[in-house]
């Protein structure tokens, strides 16, 4: 079953907290129990010493000092040894509560360091060298540190339990606090579970304090959502558009196609027919093929094809084949500098056809708008930038409606004077920012400039 990131981490961070009290916990007992231990095996120095000193300065003698403890219980008291250098007893509490071999080791090691800690089941065993006025002895003491072992043993329940207590408070307050951490991810899910169709994007994620990694990931995903809303509702535009423009010219081609059929016409009626017919079929062709330069646009910039082209060599191919589809059109070619010293002032990385679509919707709208159905195109560069300005003195652009001419289907108050679908300078200004270039223009009846800018191959 697959675990939750608040249940998941909540684990994480307990089993981390509880391994680090663990070993804290673990560190102050290993201390305390060595200190305990320590302070035993000084105690059994000292009463070692102290008997030492009796039997040694003759204050009493070892039968009487051997009364004196015999009766003493044997878990509560430490049972000291006394021996002469060379091993021989002398002095004994009680019977030896060491094996007769440890004995024998201890002893050895006594005589050659001087001293010797050891342990004998639970019991500590503190033997040493002491020199005394009658000679050199080697005393051992041996005992069971009973409340040394009640304490450790209280301290191992209080630890014990503490630890409970604290795992237990802690997996609460992780619980709770990433609960609390959790909340404005769990605000966003609910939110776009909400989010189950195109029509209801216009929901937002609420933002918070617009400062921490959750509050960036609420603003970029408002972000997503503004922008899918207006991905969709610039679809559905597109969509409405794309039928109207369809439906008009097939319904004028079905129309003239019925009347034609549905009664007996002369020859010149019917070339009328022919002709509007085949003038509403090449408003179609020209259409598929615009929507068709639309979706190239749309490519991811690395699968467009790029490679080096001559600006003017381009546009003196749009210009012959502007004039070659449209005869009645006249384009002027002009270099505002022919002294250029390396033809990379008017080079450019680019698309060919793209750029060719480019510049041939800006010379068809140039001509198709001027009475005279003449327009200019020139050709400049201004540092690094190869500049094309497309001129044309027709009728100019309605102040009022110049904000929108880039709109995909846009058509102005100018749509009567010629046909035209409103794709063709959308098109050219997706085209030009693909380019990373830039597009302006100004307008005033009489002139009207298109001025295109893109970056030459001139090096840094």
């Amino acid at each position: 079953m697959t675990m939750k990131i608040k249940t998941k981490l909540t684990l994480i961070f307990s089993v981390v907290f509880g391994v680090v009290l663990l070993i804290f916990i673990l560190g102050v007992y290993r201390f305390y129990s060595q200190k305990c231990h320590d302070d035993f095996f000084d105690r059994l120095h000292l009463r070692a010493a102290v008997k030492v000193d009796l039997i040694d300065g003759g204050t009493v003698e070892p039968e009487v000092l051997h009364l004196l403890y015999e009766n003493s219980p044997q878990n509560y008291e430490p049972q000291v040894s006394i021996f002469k250098k060379d091993g021989k007893l002398i002095y004994r509490d009680k019977q030896s509560s060491l094996p007769d071999n440890e004995q024998k080791r201890m002893i050895k090691q006594i005589q050659s360091t001087g001293v010797c800690r050891a342990w004998h089941d639970k019991k500590q065993t503190y033997g040493f060298l002491i020199e005394g006025l009658k000679g050199d002895y080697i005393a051992i003491a041996s005992g069971y540190d009973i409340h040394g072992a009640a304490q450790l043993k209280i301290l191992r329940i209080v630890f014990g339990i503490a630890y409970l207590i604290v795992m237990i408070c802690i997996i609460f307050i992780l619980r709770m606090f990433i609960k609390q951490a959790f909340r404005p991810i769990s605000r966003i899910i609910e939110k776009v579970k909400n989010i189950n169709d195109s029509n209801h994007l216009d929901i937002r994620i609420d933002e918070g304090n617009k400062k921490d990694e959750l509050a960036e990931l609420a603003i970029t995903f408002n972000q997503m959502l503004e922008q899918l809303e207006t991905s969709f509702a610039a679809q559905k535009q597109f969509v409405y558009n794309i039928s109207h423009e369809l439906r008009t010219p097939l319904s004028a081609i079905i129309t003239e196609l019925e009347l034609s059929q549905a009664k007996e016409l002369d020859e010149n009626s019917y070339r009328q027919v022919i002709d509007r017919t085949l003038q509403d079929a090449r408003r179609l062709a020209k259409l598929s093929t615009n929507l068709l330069d639309i979706a190239k646009t749309n490519y991811a910039p690395a699968q467009i094809a790029m490679h080096e082209i001559r600006i003017d060599e381009l546009l003196m191919e749009v210009c012959r084949k502007v004039q070659k589809s449209e005869p009645t059109y006249t384009v002027h070619l002009v270099f505002d500098k022919e002294d250029f010293e390396d033809e990379h002032y008017i080079s450019i990385e680019g698309n060919e056809y793209l750029l060719g679509v480019t510049f041939s919707n800006l010379i068809d709208n140039g001509c198709k708008f001027s009475p005279d159905k003449t327009c200019e195109a020139h050709i400049s560069y201004e540092n690094k930038e190869v500049v094309i300005r497309i001129i044309d003195h027709g009728i100019g652009i309605n102040p009022q409606e110049q904000q929108m001419i880039f709109t995909p289907f846009y058509r102005g108050s100018n749509k009567g004077f010629a046909p035209g679908n409103g794709i063709g300078l959308a098109l050219t200004h997706k085209i030009v920012e693909i380019h990373n270039g830039k597009i302006s223009f100004e307008s005033h009846p009489g002139l009207t400039i298109f001025t295109v800018r893109l970056n030459n191959l001139i090096p840094s």
